[in-house]
Formats: C-alpha cells, structure tokens, sequence
C-alpha cells in the first residue's frame, strides 16, 4: 500500500548536496548538513521520522527533535 501523501515518501538522499536540516530543541537550534545526516542515519531514512532517531537527540538537554525545516548551507569561498 502506497503512502497517501508523497511527501512522506522523502528521505535524507532525497535532500539536494547543500541543502540542511535544522533541528530546534530546548536549548538551541542544531543544522545538519547532509553528508552529516548519511553519515548518522543513512540516506534511506524518511525525513518525517528522522526526530525519533537517538542519534539526532541533543547530547545537551536529551530532547528529540520533534520538528525540523530545510535550510540551504550558506556559500564558502574556496
């Protein structure tokens, strides 16, 4: 059975080379890029689950991510 809506469908491989997720928690916000993300929970992880992965809860005040946005990495000069 497919999933109703599509956008559940989406996963960290899904995510474009700069783009990240920010994770807010009780005590700051969190960016992951996404070679940081393939590298904690792999690229088949569905972004609308990835909160409840314990890799990704603040090793500071032990809360989950409960939401998160997409946010594009700001530009380096190299």
């Amino acid at each position: 059975m497919q999933d109703a809506d599509p956008a559940l469908r989406f996963t960290v491989g899904h995510l474009a080379r700069d783009q990240a997720v920010q994770f807010p928690c009780l005590c700051r916000v969190r960016t992951l890029h996404r070679r940081d993300l393939v590298a904690l929970v792999g690229r088949g992880e569905r972004l609308h689950l990835i909160g409840l992965r314990r890799e990704l809860w603040c090793a500071r005040c032990g809360e989950p991510p409960m939401v998160g946005w997409i946010a594009r990495q700001p530009k380096t000069d190299s």
